[in-house]
């Protein structure tokens, strides 16, 4: 298979340098140069230039730099244009054969004869407009001011200030992207356009809390790839754009401590240390960075679990009735270190690149909860601590070449994310005494559980614990070329063509191991054998001295306390102590029993996907530019696993049997991309393109496990099919010069193929063939499956603006604004059974079994997102607040809608101040979630709340320098 997609990527190639070599053309000369801000210095990306009466164009990239190929020689006119800034006329005598180098200086225009002062914020808006504009397809943009000016606390929270996306949050802090309704497994994530390797333990998302904004030179979210991007972006790609070396020496350090209202720790701390320079007369460029922070990421959650009761015949709705009440006290520390070298060495048509990023994060978690458990009685309490670490590392060496006419580059890279989870140990206790008052009604609202429990501390016992480790790692390694040929066949038709190739080679890995003692709570050998290995105090039962008490791992301080659904504060009733219960956890090592049934959750993947392109651009003048061409991507995978029939105290019992599948498939993948400009300051885009998701690695894999005791088969589906979108985009955008911009749009995706969980029941033989388990029929079958259409469609709004136009000191007000709505429909597969009396004497039932369908929106997409963000710049001050709407959206789905999930609706805002002294100190202040919002979810309505998690107000305040 290997053969196969090698053949098609050379063919594609051979073809285009045969196309490519086919022509005769003169020998032309080169113009390259910069653009700057006159004012400041710093670079312009973005900026349109070209030589009058010709076709030959280009944009300057994000450090400014530009590069005109083929242009005639003799004397030509050069024009330079940036958003609010004067267009710029400069002459330029090109000869054949040679490179004329230009750097331009960019002044702010003029309203109304005066001058407009280009505020910090408002120069930062500017580039991120100019490169948005220039974008080859439809894209938004977070531009290297915008992120350093006011930076955000991670790459995550930058990219969510963007039309259409949403975020998701660990710890109250932004960790992954949802990008048009889409899971953040469905977005591509590169670096520089190397892929980063999934982090997740299961599916294929990335965390992007692992990026400092402080590395960063620009972000770009591209909703519509095009032919030359990976086409694993059915929600889009995301582009980090890492910093490159200015010609002066520049120097950066940053320090910062913070504070956690929810836990009053002022702890906090961040530390950021950048260096950069061009040597080796300006050919040689470096930009070293190092970073560390700490941060407390804590929080409290308040659970509610519901259980149905009686459906109204009447009215078809089911009765919701109260089942628990959890009161859970999250403590975790985040610790990060990352590191990252940048290079390029510049020969003039010769250009190398490299980078090199290094990040870990190590994460400290205490988790105690307590749990009301009414209908047993028993009031439970939960202690669990958790050693967590995650690396990721991504090389990557780059060339661009210029040959004649062809503009070549290629890039080799690696990445590699590696977690580990070596400590993982729950306690569980467990009180059975007077538990509750006897009045309190079990099936009522929990929050009445707290009120009626009447713990006994001292009769609380040591009920079970366990230990479960895990290792997750994944490399990824690539290689890339493209060819690029611009040609120009008259003064008013220009554009280039372009090809290449891609292979990208996964490798996979994750086992689990599992440690348990579950019989403590009979007072047997299990205790007996633990006491001797222990060397801390024991306290015992006042009646019992064979059962542990909860006391003997009970700290003296207890001051934790949760803010119900009334707004009143109540209290844990204890507080375990963490290296007591770590104490324990390592004493019992060599008497913990090993769990076989987990083996069943370790597998290795191995996937290859090579790929090849064509794409063709093509300006008809300065109004209309078409892009088409189509990419082909082959994949050859292989999956192993196991399956498992084990039963019986920690799986002592049954079989396990290695297996391995392969699964082999290509995409042809077209793409159609157009933009007209009917007047200066207004253009439409639009394009239709096709793009492919596949399916989470945990679904894939071909391991099963039989549980004969429960009559339940839960599989993998390693024939489960890759989705592919069909997506529509039309989007128009009206801009002028000192006013900003004004962009809106829809959109359409098709989805076929996308996959989700799926529970059925092999009721009869020919179901339990067709499934692949014939020795099964009877048994409940959990697995996984494609849905055959979906459909997510919306509309976005965006406006970029700032009030420079006005008097001071109103004109250093600058205005983002943007809401998307968002629709979906996906259908969903239940399995439903009803149970009849067939015959009274001797009672024989019948079970019939149904697959029912419903059509839903979508899981994890907010239908309105808005984002609203003021900011204020008057000589060295700078402020901005800043707003995030997400509405409330559905979570999981159920047999019963009457019990599908969601999370309610919020209101999120932040805060950021800045304030220059001299040419190189600044200090400055962040707000975030100053308001405290919660994140609360429910079942089918407010009333019935799932968990209310609050992780308080956050802060940070703190020195910066620059050389």
């Amino acid at each position: 298979m290997k053969r196969k997609s090698t053949y098609v990527i050379t063919s594609a190639l051979i073809m285009a340098f045969t196309l490519l070599a086919s022509g005769a053309w003169a020998q032309k000369g080169v113009v390259s140069g910069i653009v700057i801000d006159e004012a400041e210095g710093a670079s312009l990306p973005g900026a349109n230039i070209y030589i009058e009466g010709s076709g030959t164009g280009t944009v300057s990239d994000v450090d400014g730099v530009f590069l005109l190929n083929n242009v005639d020689p003799g004397e030509q006119m050069l024009i330079v244009s940036f958003l609010s800034f004067e267009t710029q006329r400069i002459p330029v005598q090109v000869e054949a054969g040679a490179v004329v180098t230009v750097n331009v200086s960019m002044a702010p225009e003029t309203i109304m004869g005066e001058e407009v002062i280009v505020t910090a914020q408002a120069l930062g808006q500017a580039k991120a407009i100019n490169q948005q504009l220039n974008a080859e397809s439809i894209a938004n943009i977070v531009s290297a001011d915008r992120i350093q000016e006011l930076p955000d606390v991670n790459a995550a929270e930058a990219i969510a200030r963007l039309p259409g996306v949403a975020i998701n949050r660990s710890g109250g802090e932004g960790q992954k992207v949802v990008i048009r309704g889409m899971e953040p497994k469905f977005a591509a994530i590169t670096v520089n356009g190397v892929s980063l390797p999934s982090n997740s333990g299961t599916d294929r998302s990335v965390d992007l809390s692992l990026i400092s904004p402080e590395l960063l030179d620009g972000i770009e979210v591209f909703k519509s790839p095009l032919p030359d991007m990976d086409a694993e972006a059915v929600g889009g790609t995301v582009n980090l754009k890492l910093r490159k070396a200015p010609k002066e020496l520049k120097l950066l350090a940053k320090a910062l401590g913070g504070f956690n209202e929810l836990n009053n720790d002022y702890g906090d701390y961040k530390g950021v240390l950048q260096l950069s320079k061009r040597i080796l007369d300006n050919k040689l460029g470096f930009v070293l960075q190092g970073g560390v922070e700490r941060f407390n990421r804590s929080g409290d959650f308040l659970t509610n679990s519901w259980r149905r009761g009686a459906t109204d015949d009447s009215t078809g709705v089911t009765e919701i009735l109260g089942n628990t009440l959890r009161l859970e006290d999250r403590h975790e520390i985040r610790k990060r270190w990352n590191g990252s070298l940048s290079l390029d060495y510049g020969l003039g048509k010769h250009n190398f690149s490299f980078f090199g990023l290094y990040s870990k994060t190590e994460r400290d978690r205490f988790y105690m909860q307590e749990r009301y458990i009414p209908s047993d009685p028993a009031i439970e309490y939960w202690g669990r601590g958790i050693d967590n670490a995650l690396d990721l590392y991504t090389l990557s060496l780059n060339g661009e070449h210029t040959l004649g006419r062809f503009l070549v580059d290629w890039t080799l890279s690696t990445s590699e994310t590696a977690g580990e989870t070596p400590y993982d140990f729950t306690m569980r206790f467990t009180d059975f005494s007077q538990t509750f008052d006897p009045a309190l009604d079990a099936s009522s609202h929990p929050r009445n559980y707290f009120d009626a429990a009447r713990p006994g501390l001292d009769e609380t016992f040591l009920f079970s614990a366990f230990q479960e480790g895990t290792q997750t790692m994944e490399n990824t390694q690539a290689a890339a070329v493209n060819i690029k040929l611009p040609f120009n066949l008259s003064q008013k038709i220009d554009g280039y063509l372009k090809v290449g190739g891609k292979y990208k080679g996964i490798s996979r890995s994750r086992s689990v191991e599992r440690l348990a003692e579950e019989f403590y709570y009979l007072g047997a050998a299990e205790i007996a054998n633990a006491i001797p290995l222990y060397d801390g105090e024991l306290i015992f039962l006042p009646d019992n001295n064979k059962l542990v008490s909860m006391l003997s791992f009970t700290s003296s301080s207890n001051d934790i306390e949760f803010e119900n659904e009334s707004g009143e504060n109540i209290g844990l009733n204890a507080s375990l102590d963490p290296a007591l219960l770590r104490a324990w956890y390592e004493s019992q090592i060599p008497v913990l029993n090993k769990d076989r049934s987990v083996i069943v959750d370790n597998y290795e993947v191995e996937e290859r996907v090579s790929a090849g392109y064509t794409m063709l651009k093509v300006n008809f003048g300065k109004k209309l530019s078409a892009i088409t061409g189509f990419r082909y991507e082959y994949s050859d995978n292989e999956y192993r696993s196991g399956i498992s029939s084990i039963n019986g105290r920690y799986g002592v019992n049954g079989f396990y049997m290695d297996t391995t599948t392969f699964q082999q498939y290509g995409e042809f993948l077209p793409h159609l991309h157009l933009k007209y400009k009917p007047m200066s300051w207004f253009d439409i885009r639009a394009s239709y393109a096709k793009t492919l998701a596949r399916p989470d690695f945990f679904y894939l894999t071909p391991r099963a496990q039989i549980d004969n005791n429960n009559t339940v088969v839960t599989a993998g589906n390693p024939q489960l099919k890759h989705a592919v979108a069909t997506n529509y985009d039309v989007f128009f955008s009206a801009y002028k010069g000192g006013f900003g911009l004004l962009s809106f749009g829809f959109f359409y995706k098709d989805v076929e193929n996308i996959f989700y969980p799926w529970t059925t029941n092999l009721f009869d033989q020919e179901t339990a063939d067709a499934f692949g388990w014939p020795n099964y029929k009877g048994y409940e079958f959990r697995s996984f499956t494609n849905s055959k259409s979906s459909s997510v469609y919306g509309m976005e709004v965006d406006l970029q603006t700032n009030l420079n136009f006005l008097p001071q000191p109103f004109s250093g007000i600058v205005l983002n604004i943007n809401y998307s709505r968002l629709y979906s429909e996906t259908e969903v597969f239940f399995l439903t059974s009803e149970t009849r009396l067939v015959i009274p004497v001797p009672p024989i039932f019948e079970t019939t079994y149904t697959n029912s369908t419903r059509k839903v929106d979508m899981p994890s997409q907010a239908p309105h997102i808005l984002r609203l963000s003021v900011g204020y710049d008057y000589k060295k001050f700078s402020a901005r607040v800043s707003g995030a709407y997400q509405g409330t959206k559905a979570n999981t789905y159920s047999i019963n809608k009457d019990f599908d999930t969601f999370t309610l609706e919020f209101w999120r805002w932040d805060a950021s101040f800045k304030q220059r002294f001299g040419q190189h100190w600044s200090v400055f202040l962040n707000l975030n979630n100053f308001t405290n919002q919660q994140d609360v979810s429910f079942t089918r309505e407010e009333a019935y709340v799932n968990t209310i998690e609050t992780y308080g107000f956050t802060g940070t305040f703190g020195l910066q320098y620059e050389l």
